[in-house]
């Protein structure tokens, strides 16, 4: 993506999210500035991704259910962003051998881990998907704690971004994904419940 689109997209976020839901972003000085990431939030509504394009630092490839591709405008708008199709329900190989280059491109990739929208205040069972190709690459995990995206509040908008958990490269086996998974939800649900019990209130946020 070149640097006006970049630059047209950015510009957008920041108006919708910043400007005039007075969102607030926390902990972007931890995300890595260079090298492959895979980025796992939880999942709320579909002011999601935007929300997370607002809040990081870097252009984030987020995995997109297919049926966002159907719609030639929806499908302009997801391929422009940088997003790509994923056939949920099933083992989409070549969903995941794009994200594979990604990674291998030293870019971020993006993966919605509870595969559909929850309901605010309790995260859903995390699919094996981004714990798997986090441990076949040893790429570390940044969980991050979306809050109100569903609402859509002004003033009680966040998103809080996790220090980036280590992976240690290995076979994905259902133990290892399962323990890997375990980290990555403990910390969005760790940040979430700091933040409704008013842990961030007077710090500054992007």
């Amino acid at each position: 993506m070149n640097k006006f689109s970049t630059f047209l997209w950015r510009s957008a976020f920041w108006l919708r999210y910043k400007w005039w839901f007075g969102a607030k972003v926390y902990g972007r000085d931890k995300f890595p500035m260079e090298g492959p990431v895979i980025v796992v939030p939880n999942h709320l509504s579909n002011n999601d991704p935007p929300m997370c394009g607002h809040a990081l630092p870097r252009h984030v490839h987020f995995m997109a259910k297919k049926e966002l591709f159907i719609n030639p405008i929806s499908r302009w708008i997801c391929t422009w962003l940088g997003a790509f199709p994923l056939n949920r329900g099933t083992i989409d190989k070549e969903a995941i051998r794009h994200a594979m280059r990604l990674l291998k491109d030293k870019k971020v990739l993006g993966i919605f881990a509870e595969g559909h929208r929850q309901k605010p205040g309790k995260l859903g069972r995390f699919h094996d998907g981004a714990a798997s190709i986090a441990l076949r690459t040893g790429i570390p995990v940044v969980p991050l704690a979306l809050i109100g995206t569903s609402e859509m509040k002004k003033g009680h908008i966040a998103a809080i971004i996790g220090d980036p958990i280590e992976v240690e490269k290995g076979k994905p086996t259902p133990e290892a994904i399962k323990a890997l998974n375990d980290r990555i939800k403990a910390a969005i649900q760790t940040m979430i419940d700091d933040y409704n019990k008013g842990a961030y209130e007077g710090v500054d946020g992007y």
